[in-house]
């Protein structure tokens, strides 16, 4: 009996990737997958329970193979930056393996007993590997701007489904044929440390310092009682440091406005495509925190489903992405952003890496704060595509 058990149940897995990518996961039927099969539905119940049991075994199946494929790779690789390039080529290369094997399991995020199958442990055990490189990374400092590891791994899953979305419903590119693209994304989003394009060189950062203070000096103790060299004290300057910058404490008063009244220029001109894309990340994960009916719909049913590809609703997301687009030209044309930035692997950074976000917030009921989390994030996905 175990031998013809060996036997018939990958024939009947396969059978069922066909009649599940033919006619739909919903619309399949049992009696279809047995005739594909050529054994008798009573048969074929001696191997499985349920339709569902035969996509989660299909699943399973799959994730058994990358566990032990992604580990093979990984052997005697040294360095962060190469294990994780190497995690994640063999990832898109997985993904691009079968259209129809891709599409089930891209499916399978919809039904929530998915969660509490063998299947679903599978997937954590193959994401862990990812986690695993990723802890390594933070620990050695060679990837930074991650408070966990848990981020990096959702937005390198996320943007890979949803490359792999688009190449099984819209015949775009393969997983596979975007990698270089994704991982330049991905790796720039995290090895840009902050004080790259966040903190002002150490000059001008001394200066801010001073103009701070001295602002704050003028407005509580008046022009005449301020003090130069108290200023300097509080700044953590040296006296000396104030008048090479402004010569004379009336300099230094005249000063005051021209940094804080460009930030507002910036912000009212809309002339900063840094601050512009970091409110729109931060708009859409406000918005979904505030839908989560919406975002539970969107993430789990609509996102594996072909006719959603082709609707009115889709043409808004594109919409959105529009906007996004253009704030990157802007960008670009300001030296910026990068010039040779793929936008469709951004759009699937963008987009896979918030539905991963959002899935274990929906399916576990996650308590974490949302937009907390969207925030942080939205500084990957400028550093992704920051100019050097």
């Amino acid at each position: 009996m175990n031998g013809d058990v060996q036997d018939k149940r990958p024939n009947i897995l396969d059978s069922a990737i066909r009649v599940f990518a033919m006619n739909g996961f919903e619309q399949a039927k049992i009696s279809e997958i047995a005739k594909e099969s050529q054994i008798a539905v009573s048969g074929l119940y001696t191997f499985f329970k349920s339709k569902e049991d035969i996509l989660f075994a299909i699943i399973e199946n799959f994730l058994l193979k990358s566990i032990k494929g992604l580990n093979e790779h990984l052997e005697g690789i040294q360095g962060t930056e190469n294990k994780l390039r190497k995690a994640v080529w063999f990832h898109c290369k997985a993904y691009s393996s079968s259209r129809k094997e891709i599409q089930i399991i891209l499916e399978s995020r919809s039904y929530p007993r998915f969660y509490k199958s063998h299947a679903y442990e599978k997937l954590i055990n193959y994401s862990q590997i990812f986690t695993v490189i990723i802890e390594e990374g933070i620990t050695n400092g060679s990837l930074c701007n991650i408070s966990s590891p848990g981020v990096l791994r959702d937005m390198i899953l996320g943007t890979v489904d949803h490359v792999a979305i688009n190449w099984t419903i819209k015949n775009a590119p393969s997983p596979l044929e975007m990698t270089e693209h994704l991982f330049e994304l991905i790796i720039n989003s995290v090895t840009r440390r902050e004080d790259d394009y966040v903190q002002l060189d150490k000059k001008e950062e001394k200066r801010k310092r001073i103009i701070n203070e001295a602002t704050q000096m003028f407005a509580k103790e008046g022009y005449k009682s301020a003090n130069i060299a108290k200023i300097a004290l509080l700044a953590g300057v040296a006296e000396g440091s104030v008048y090479e910058y402004f010569q004379n404490k009336e300099n230094l008063l005249i000063s005051i406005p021209e940094g804080k009244l460009g930030i507002l220029l910036n912000q009212l001109s809309g002339d900063v495509p840094e601050e512009e894309l970091r409110r729109i990340i931060h708009t859409i994960f406000v918005f979904h925190n505030n839908n989560r009916d919406y975002s539970t719909v969107l993430v789990l049913m609509l996102r594996p489903n072909k006719r959603f590809y082709y609707s009115e609703s889709n043409k808004i997301l594109d919409q959105i992405f529009d906007i996004i687009q253009k704030i990157i030209v802007k960008g670009q044309a300001t030296g910026k952003f990068k010039k040779n930035l793929d936008p469709e692997a951004y759009r699937s950074l963008l987009f896979g890496s918030i539905d991963h976000i959002i899935i274990p917030w929906i399916i576990f009921d996650r308590k974490y704060d949302l937009i907390k989390v969207g925030d942080e994030v939205s500084k990957l996905f400028i550093n992704a595509i920051k100019n050097d």
